[in-house]
């Protein structure tokens, strides 16, 4: 590095610094609003600041790394991996920070990638599908705005809930919404990613399916997204029933039909997904919950009805933390039915954080293992939450179907197929808690021992994990055949490991030796 390419930019009175994107095509106009405890600098066009703290969405981990950049454009990317390289950093990336595991932490060099938020036009192919090929920091909200004003109006047929997290995180972390068909990541047709080198590697399954497979779900250990390309449908497709009910506990899990039930309405729905809490009144816990809410997406050609029609009516259930959810159905199309509100003690979700501890299984072909699980759960959760501590009422839990992926770091990875062809549905369990709740830790990493011992389950590597004891050993154990593919892809981009932080390099430990 030359000493006249470091620039230092004079902030020293301001607490907080505004960096403007240059109008693009597809660009959102956003201000990214960064907290500075120290003055920006600038490295061939690259802005960054030094030394200041950096936390996740859920407050549950911070880190204070060297140097923190927020590059623009490809060519920023390289020059930060050239000054990795010189200097001999580590590099993580991290966009909305909604993951609550520790995977974009280092000490080194952080890479906030929201400015990287370039989408372009989509791509009609020979065989009538569509592709859209989008930077690694657009987020999902821009990314349906921008689809749905395509013509023709274009959409994700899975997507997550959340509106404000982006591509990047969702796609390296293998994440999922409610939808059964797949991951998101299951929709890749190709992936660019900058690697130690400071080279763009392009991946896609014509050019080399192993390592294809690996950068789908890539960890961050490959490098520095910068593209994917994703399949998209047209909104005239379908639309979805949006479908909201307050169920009985009895009459889905217990009885000689409940099972059957469960199984056939989760196999017939686009998109199931249950959330429950332990106490039937809010802030008392003097008598157990016997419901759950119960939210299904079904295919429909039917028009999109109006939001009024539950304007006047009241919430069903005493929970504020649910007051935005009415029994009734609606059809919306896909994007409108797929991000839905939540709120966490009637503040807002970012007002009270949440604790979130998830892990999925394969569930057995008559669903009976799924339902012995959460049985089992509903237990633990009211005695954990039902204690002296008042803070631990603010616990719940939500489950959703997806079916299994063929990629190597899916948490639902399987290589075989049912008999039905349509490959195995796997249960995702998220825990979840206020960030008050004494205790939460511990519950969680007991819950989800239980379940990796008995059903070999695998967690969910964007949320919490990494507590759990013996993790590491077991995933090595579980994991070895992938790992050491995953460890021969990344050793070919990343032979200096400078993309391997503390929560990954241990499942590569005994690779290594």
């Amino acid at each position: 590095m030359t000493s006249d390419s470091l620039v230092f930019v004079d902030e020293s009175d301001a607490t907080t610094t505004n960096l403007k994107n240059t109008a693009t095509p597809g660009r959102q106009e956003e201000e990214p609003t960064v907290m500075l405890g120290s003055p920006m600098a600038i490295v061939d066009g690259v802005p960054f600041s030094s030394g200041d703290e950096w936390t996740n969405w859920a407050s549950n981990v911070s880190v204070k790394p060297e140097r923190l950049f927020y590059p623009s454009t490809l060519e920023d990317l390289q020059v930060i991996i050239r000054e990795a390289t010189e200097n001999k950093k580590k590099v993580r990336c991290v966009g909305t920070g909604h993951s609550w595991s520790g995977t974009a932490v280092t000490q080194d060099y952080m890479v906030s990638v929201n400015n990287m938020n370039k989408i372009s036009p989509p791509v009609q192919l020979d065989d009538g599908t569509w592709t859209v090929t989008i930077e690694t920091g657009v987020q999902v909200s821009q990314l349906d705005v921008f689809l749905k004003e395509h013509s023709p109006s274009l959409a994700l047929p899975a997507n997550v809930v959340p509106t404000d997290v982006r591509y990047g995180g969702i796609l390296s972390m293998g994440c999922h919404g409610a939808a059964l068909a797949s991951i998101i990541s299951d929709t890749l047709t190709e992936i660019t990613i900058v690697n130690a080198y400071g080279e763009l590697h392009i991946y896609s399954e014509a050019d080399d399916a192993e390592a294809f497979n690996v950068a789908c779900v890539n960890l961050g250990l490959l490098g520095i997204i910068y593209t994917a390309t994703i399949k998209v449908i047209p909104m005239s497709q379908y639309r979805l029933r949006a479908i909201d009910s307050y169920e009985t506990i009895e009459s889905f899990f217990h009885g000689p039909d409940a099972v059957s039930k469960l199984k056939e309405m989760v196999l017939e729905n686009d998109s199931t997904e249950i959330f429950f809490w332990p106490h039937a009144r809010f802030m008392h816990n003097d008598k157990r919950n016997d419901h759950f809410w119960l939210k299904q997406w079904k295919r429909t050609l039917d028009p999109v009805e109006p939001m009024d029609k539950y304007m006047d009516q009241p919430p069903p259930v005493d929970h504020p933390g649910f007051a935005a959810f009415r029994v009734g159905e609606i059809v919306k199309e896909i994007p409108d039915a797929i991000h839905f509100d939540i709120t966490t003690a009637g503040q807002g979700a970012s007002t009270h954080k949440l604790l979130d501890a998830s892990a999925g299984f394969k569930i057995d072909a008559d669903f009976g293992n799924f339902v012995e699980a959460f049985n089992e759960l509903l237990d633990k959760n009211w005695s954990f939450s039902s204690n002296e501590f008042p803070s631990r009422i603010g616990t719940m839990l939500e489950v959703r179907f997806v079916r299994a992926s063929s990629k190597y770091m899916s948490f639902v990875y399987d290589d075989k197929k049912k008999e039905d062809d349509l490959g195995a549905v796997y249960c995702l369990i998220n825990l979840l808690g206020l960030m008050e709740t004494p205790g939460f830790v511990e519950h969680s990493a007991d819950i989800m021992t239980g379940w990796m011992d008995k059903y070999n389950a695998k967690p969910h590597w964007a949320k919490m994990w990494e507590h759990i004891p013996g993790i590491y050993p077991t995933l090595r154990r579980e994991c070895k055949d992938r790992l050491a593919i995953v460890n021969r892809v990344r050793k070919t981009q990343d032979p200096f490991d400078m993309f391997l932080n503390d929560t990954w390099r241990p499942l590569f430990e005994e690779l290594e030796q």
